[in-house]
């Protein structure tokens, strides 16, 4: 019952849309995807299963969230993958040039603190978390670990999975530390060093490193995530109804409400909606 519902919503908010719109491009025209790199895997997987059913070129490309979003508004992408909800200066930009973005939702991810295997801390509380990332705690042995000065791994800004963590972390404060580009590099500094912290997308979860518990919840018991993990996110695709052409929408469709592929977002490590 709730995916028909689903399906519904999402069917009469594509009709709406159309009413309004003209679709000045060609069907055949590939379909150009930009954005959130914690989406990415998923995303091409999901493309080689629509592929199957509908012979259309898809060109993925994951610079980041914002980034996607910029590359919306510019008119050089038809697809945005975001891990965060659009700017408030993106929106009024794309208002300026008379856009009208829409978002769909996809599900939800968790992020999550990791840190060395070696690490003997296993689990911070909330507040702990932001007190290391806004600086306040910076050394391990603050929080029952070794003598260590800790060692801080930042995303960095164009990246949505930065801009949630940082809104719930810095506090009106921002600790200085190392900023790298992309989750793979968040996960290869962790293994190897032992006195780092980072985050990332549970999606990206591997046995190289070890992920801290945030205020006792086990990770063992992944079916209360979603309900009650503090860092947890909502994940969209954004289009611009403009150039919203039949292609396009049904691919949204396929994503959103295709079985094989919901398993398959599951599978990513996300929650469903």
């Amino acid at each position: 019952m709730d995916r028909i519902i689903k399906f519904i919503a999402i069917a009469l908010a594509m009709a709406f849309s159309f009413g309004f719109i003209s679709c000045s491009q060609n069907n055949n025209d590939p379909i150009r995807i930009n954005g959130s790199t914690t989406i990415e895997p998923f995303m091409k997987k999901a493309a080689a299963l629509f592929r199957e059913k509908n012979n259309t070129a898809i060109l993925i490309t994951a610079r980041g969230s914002v980034s996607g979003i910029d590359s919306l508004i510019s008119g050089s992408c038809d697809m945005v993958m975001s891990s965060s909800e659009i700017l408030e200066s993106q929106n009024l930009l794309a208002g300026q040039k008379g856009l009208n973005l829409k978002s769909f939702l996809l599900g939800y991810d968790i992020i999550v603190p990791i840190v060395h295997p070696d690490n003997p801390v296993s689990n911070l509380s909330l507040v702990q978390l932001k007190g290391i990332f806004n600086g306040k705690i910076k050394n391990w042995s603050a929080l029952g670990g070794k003598n260590l000065p800790i060692d801080l791994i930042n995303r960095n800004s164009t990246s949505g999975t930065f801009r949630v963590w940082d809104r719930i972390m810095a506090d009106g404060a921002r600790a200085k530390g190392r900023e790298v580009g992309s989750s793979s590099s968040v996960l290869a500094h962790i293994a190897e060093n032992e006195n780092a912290i980072g985050y990332i997308s549970h999606s990206f979860v591997n046995p190289e490193i070890k992920i801290l518990q945030v205020d006792g919840i086990d990770i063992e018991h992944r079916e209360n995530w979603i309900n009650n993990h503090p860092i947890k996110r909502p994940l969209f695709l954004y289009v611009n109804e403009n150039k919203f052409n039949d292609t396009i929408k049904e691919m949204i469709i396929f994503i959103i409400m295709n079985q094989e592929v919901e398993e398959l977002f599951k599978k990513s490590g996300f929650f469903s909606t």
